[in-house]
């Protein structure tokens, strides 16, 4: 086969392996403006992808901050709990030692008050009582009608001189702390005449 042969046989199997190229009849401007379309919805879809996940972010952190603080008032609550509990505790260690030091001076003479010595001892009472003041003891108030939730009754007397259910007189203080109960106050209660004591110190049971 001649050269001119072969070269009219490689341009004949060249225009057959050409591509074929299809007019779409789209314009330049309508395919770039197409293309900047897609670009667009898909940037959108990206943004309120990472406006959802954000949000969600936000979302747990504001939930974290929140059980961060409940943790931190429940941790509170319970160191006061606490505390107070001890203080209790402590509370009712120290009113016996109180209560001995009232009947030493309740025995002492009015001499031996007025002296050093019981002005002394009336010094550390009050220092004692403020100290316990300052954590919110404070003494039941016994200046009003017996009542069974700060009052033990362990004794009557039968008079129509005063109400019944008065206080007539106080056997032992009784105190508070933080408006919890430490010990109620021991005291005697009015009835009428042929009343008959109630039972477990209350006079009206």
């Amino acid at each position: 086969m001649s050269d001119r042969d072969r070269r009219a046989d490689g341009g004949a199997a060249s225009a057959d392996d050409a591509l074929e190229v299809h007019d779409s009849g789209e314009s330049l401007e309508e395919a770039l403006a197409e293309e900047e379309r897609t670009a667009i919805l898909a940037a959108e879809e990206k943004l309120r992808s990472a406006e959802r996940d954000l949000a969600e972010l936000k979302d747990r952190h504001v939930r974290k901050l929140a059980e961060l603080e409940n943790i931190r008032k429940r941790t509170e609550r319970e160191k006061r709990e606490h505390f107070r509990t001890a203080l209790m505790d402590l509370a009712r260690d120290f009113l016996p030692i109180l209560d001995n030091l009232e009947r030493a001076m309740a025995h002492a003479s009015a001499e031996e008050r007025k002296s050093h010595f019981g002005q002394g001892i009336g010094l550390i009472r009050r220092q004692l009582m403020d100290l316990w003041k300052r954590h919110g003891l404070e003494e039941v108030e016994t200046n009003v009608p017996f009542d069974p939730n700060r009052h033990e009754a362990v004794a009557t007397e039968a008079t129509n001189e005063v109400p019944p259910n008065t206080i007539l007189d106080v056997m032992q203080r009784g105190y508070v702390l933080q408006d919890r109960l430490v010990r109620p106050a021991v005291v005697k209660v009015s009835v009428r005449e042929r009343e008959t004591p109630g039972e477990n110190g209350d006079p009206h049971s």
